[in-house]
């Protein structure tokens, strides 16, 4: 158990399965790390077995991708998610219904959830991430580390003009870590607070320095807005960086390991 403001997390290896039942996520968060290569070969995620849990929109958005591998990882997504929020709120993961904000960020519906759960889930390649908690705004991000990004390109894309200047004052070799650092701290925040890439990336910083505390530096200016939220980021595993932005300074963050059985 982690108190917010100091999330110090253990190595991978010891992200714990959960020890007893789910409860209800209040002035707490958890996170979930879940394996979308390690499913049972004979559990729950036989071939098929999407169709009796994930709704008719998300087959058909599995259906959409090219590679086979990329289809499979977000049904294991999608269906990790249903579980994990049927545990906490004691509804079959094939009944519980999303509505989806104008950038795509799903919520449950009204009549579904009258204590105010809050979720995001993320994943890049063979690790996702779930977070879950109830009244605050919540988003979370992870990104595998590809050593061959353009860090000057995207940057000048994607990132602020204060974010920019911190990532080029760093030494070469840190600029990789500093870019994904950067980036899922940013899309966190994003996701969080539900606008996506319709809120201007230039209109807020992050911290960029990739073994510091991560901060929500500005947004609009207003450089007193990091108080109104926690930024943390997660050791989820080695080559790939993860973060989480929650709208409350006073909350306590756990980690688990997502178990398939």
């Amino acid at each position: 158990m982690n108190d917010s403001g100091d999330l110090t997390q253990p190595p991978d290896t010891e992200w714990p399965l959960a020890s007893a039942p789910l409860s209800f996520p209040t002035e707490r968060v958890d996170i979930w790390k879940v394996h979308l290569d390690r499913p049972p070969l004979n559990g729950p995620l036989s071939k098929g077995s999407e169709t009796g849990v994930l709704s008719s929109d998300e087959i058909a958005r599995a259906n959409r991708f090219h590679f086979e591998k990329d289809r499979v990882y977000f049904v294991r997504c999608r269906m990790a998610l249903r579980r994990l929020l049927g545990k906490y709120l004691a509804i079959p993961a094939a009944e519980i219904h999303f509505k989806y904000l104008a950038n795509g960020k799903p919520q449950l519906e009204v009549d579904q959830n009258p204590r105010a759960l809050q979720f995001n889930a993320s994943h890049s390649a063979d690790l996702a991430t779930i977070a879950i908690g109830s009244e605050h705004r919540v988003g979370i991000d992870i990104e595998k580390i590809r050593s061959d990004v353009d860090t000057l390109s995207l940057s000048n894309r994607f990132f602020s003009l204060r974010e920019r200047a911190e990532l080029q004052a760093l030494p070469e070799r840190l600029r990789v870590s500093a870019f994904f650092a950067c980036w899922t701290r940013k899309e966190a925040f994003l996701k969080a607070t539900g606008e996506g890439l319709s809120f201007p990336l230039e209109n807020f910083s992050v911290s960029v320095q990739p073994d510091s505390n991560p901060k929500l530096e500005e947004v609009n200016k207003d450089t007193n807005v990091g108080n109104q939220w926690f930024l943390a980021d997660l050791h989820i595993s080695d080559g790939y960086r993860a973060a989480v932005a929650i709208e409350c300074q006073h909350t306590r963050v756990h980690t688990y390991s997502f178990n398939w059985t």
